[in-house]
């Protein structure tokens, strides 16, 4: 349903537009009637009209994989159920609607209302499902935050030896539940000014996958999440002929209405009396926040100006959690971090075009990070057993400075010439692994249009990435000094592009694009050594005429990666190579073949490969062939039966299957040192109907004589 433009200039800009034609065709002819003439090109809703859906899904086969972000993860019935409408009243009053997908959990609706030019209210909810995993199986139980065992569960050094494991399972369902709603307000306070406010609740609970340990032994474990994060934000805008501001306020507050989480131990203890372990999880945080931001048109050179400043601030003081969950244990409690960092953004961007062929851009940008948080020396305990010592919470400050920029020049009538590149420079506070980074980019690129049906484009960079030297003293404990960090790491980088567009005949496209990259990491000793990617796309689209058309999208794309490392400085080195390859075809059309029906198809076949090669102690050695296959196909039929009531019927067939080593065949078991939740790789075969009834509805109409 089309949506009516509701700006108070855009409709008066199209009242005087209409009403000048109206002039001018008076003063070309010789007194004409215009006593009946309407505006045609520009109609008003009066009244109200909208539509409703109602109808229902039946699924079988749906899983948690299926069903992630739609909710639709039973072999059941659902509802399907819709609705959007507007209404207008001849003195500019209106009020919006649109309500998706009510009888599942992936529901979303908007419902707004206001005054043509005076002021707007809009009420919003989403909701996202993340299914995760269906197939756990866990002996823990939730008992108010904490975990905890059977009665009779028998405790090992292993699991073989946990003798009421298998008793003890229960299915548990790993995935969560995302809500939120906003109510947003505008007052348009002038021709210039509006003043803005919204207010944002998101509610995130049910459970995410997390592990845990004792020394070597390890579990899998299912934490409650119970997340809430509120959010404000307030200000005006003023709007020009040639500039603009927007002055914003910031607040978010999140909260965990979880401490901590606490579980009990499956394993013989270690140490005496070590029944129980204790994980941290998100603390409570604020964010305050002001910001600026607009842009100006300078009067020479069609030169724009865009401008960003804001300063915020980010606090967390939530307590610490005991070092220790024995119950002798001496080491005093830490208190609480006081978090403090201060944020500040500045961003100052340039566009202008000094000669008809010649287009310049630049944009420079900084990013502050001043922690003030103070250091605070913590003693710990290594996997909740053995003293470990003394650390020092570390500061994370940094400035960042990035300078952007490009040109574009009209050499040719077919050819177009750019050249741009980047610098990126990050100075990090004391106590940092490093000093500095220092990345540098630059790029050309050359647009042709040989005839005015074929464009292609060809862009080719390269990069080089510089540190410092390592500060080894700031290293974390234990911390390997051969292996850096990814975003430290110097780095040489190539990278190319090619995209073309073909207008083979008037009723056939062609789009063909790719992209090649490779990151190399020469000065690592170990950890990541190379990262390279490429990828191809191309697209046929054919559309004969208005109730007919056709595409045809085929994609691949390949990853690879290596990385090197050592067990001991006695040891030789491994190495390890991954290559993933990831294919997509898909291909459908629709047809209308007359008022009363139309028909939708899609089929979407999507492959993908993942090796792993490893050489260990000089021996080859290939990890099994990790794979995934998705096929999907959709079908829709629509039949108007009256111009107010329509009949949609819609098929959704879809297989997917994977193959994961690192979890197929795995249960709670396999692993003696692992007590596992038995997750599997993923699989579906869904096979999904639905029946939807349309019914569209309207009383008044557009008015084309004068807007409200």
């Amino acid at each position: 349903m089309t949506r009516i433009d509701r700006h108070p200039y855009a409709l008066s800009a199209l009242g005087l537009g209409c009403m000048l034609a109206a002039a001018t065709a008076s003063a070309d002819t010789a007194s004409p009637d215009t006593s009946g003439w309407t505006c045609t090109r520009c109609p008003f809703l009066e009244g109200y009209q909208g539509d409703a859906d109602a109808g229902v899904l039946v699924a079988s086969g749906a899983n948690a994989n299926y069903g992630r972000y739609t909710g639709v993860d039973r072999s059941t019935a659902y509802v399907d159920a819709g609705a959007d409408g507007q209404w207008h009243s001849d003195n500019g009053s209106y009020a919006n609607y649109e309500l998706e997908r009510l009888g599942l959990a992936s529901r979303e609706g908007i419902v707004e209302g206001g005054r043509d030019g005076r002021y707007d209210l809009r009420l919003s909810y989403d909701g996202q499902p993340s299914e995760l995993y269906d197939t756990a199986a866990t002996p823990f139980r939730n008992n108010g935050g904490r975990l905890g065992l059977p009665s009779d569960w028998v405790a090992a050094g292993g699991t073989p030896g946990m003798s009421a494991l298998n008793s003890s399972l229960a299915p548990i369902n790993i995935g969560y539940q995302r809500r939120t709603v906003a109510l947003l307000g505008q007052f348009f306070a002038g021709p210039s000014w509006t003043l803005f406010s919204e207010f944002r609740r998101q509610e995130k609970s049910g459970t995410d996958l997390t592990s845990a340990s004792f020394l070597t032994e390890a579990m899998q474990l299912a934490q409650p999440i119970d997340y809430v994060t509120n959010s404000f934000s307030a200000g005006a805008a003023w709007a020009g002929s040639r500039a603009s501001l927007r002055l914003t306020y910031t607040g978010s507050w999140f909260e965990d209405n979880n401490d901590s989480l606490s579980f009990s131990n499956p394993y013989s203890p270690l140490v005496g009396g070590s029944t129980e372990g204790r994980l941290g999880v998100p603390p409570s945080n604020t964010l305050q926040q002001f910001a600026a931001t607009g842009n100006a048109q300078l009067p020479w050179l069609a030169t724009t100006l865009t401008y960003t400043a804001s300063l915020g601030s980010l606090r967390q003081n939530a307590s610490f959690i005991p070092v220790s969950t024995l119950p002798d244990a001496t080491i005093p409690p830490s208190g609480s971090l006081d978090g403090d960092v201060r944020l500040s953004h500045y961003a100052l961007g340039i566009a202008t075009r000094p000669l008809p062929k010649l287009s310049l851009r630049g944009n420079a940008t900084y990013d502050g990070r001043n922690d003030q948080t103070t250091p605070l020396a913590i003693a710990y305990v290594v996997t909740d057993t053995f003293p470990g010592g003394t650390a020092v919470t570390p500061r994370y400050g940094e400035d960042r400075v990035r300078l952007d920029g490009g040109a574009d020049y009209a050499l040719l009538r077919w050819l177009r010439v750019g050249v741009g590149g980047q610098f990126l420079h990050v100075h990090y506070s004391p106590d940092q692994a490093f000093t500095d980074t220092q990345d540098v980019e630059s790029w050309v690129r050359l647009a042709i249009t040989p005839i005015e049906d074929l464009s292609f484009t060809l862009k080719y960079g390269d990069g080089l990435r510089k540190s410092s030297a390592l500060e080894l003293a700031a290293l974390p404990v234990a911390e390997n000094p051969l292996v850096l960090d990814y975003n430290y790491a110097p780095r040489d980088r190539v990278f190319s592009t090619f995209t073309s567009s073909w207008v083979v005949t008037p009723t056939i496209t062609w789009a063909l694009e790719g992209y090649l990259a490779k990151d190399d990491y020469r000065s690592s000793l170990l950890g990541l050594r190379a990262s390279h990617e490429q990828r191809g796309s191309t697209t046929v689209t054919w559309i004969p005429r208005e109730t007919l058309s056709a595409y045809v999208d085929i994609g691949y794309q390949r990853l690879y990666s290596a990385q090197d490392g050592f067990a001991d400085a006695s040891t030789a080195p491994w190495v390890i190579s991954d290559t993933e390859r990831y294919w997509n075809m898909s291909v459908g059309g629709q047809w209308a073949p007359s008022r009363r029906w139309g028909f939708t198809f899609d089929y979407v076949h999507a492959p993908s490969f993942s090796d792993t090669n490893s050489v260990l102690g000089g021996l080859a050695q290939a990890f099994p062939q990790n794979w995934t296959k998705l096929d999907s196909a959709r079908v829709g039929v629509t039949y108007r039966w009256t111009p107010a009531l329509q009949l949609h019927l819609r098929y959704e067939h879809e297989s997917y299957n994977s193959n994961d080593w690192a979890l197929d065949g795995v249960g709670p078991a396999t692993v003696p040192n692992l007590l596992a939740m038995g997750i599997q790789p993923y699989r579906d075969n869904v096979n999904l109907i639905g029946i939807t009834v349309r019914y569209q509805y309207e009383r008044g109409g557009a008015s084309g004589n004068k807007p409200p």
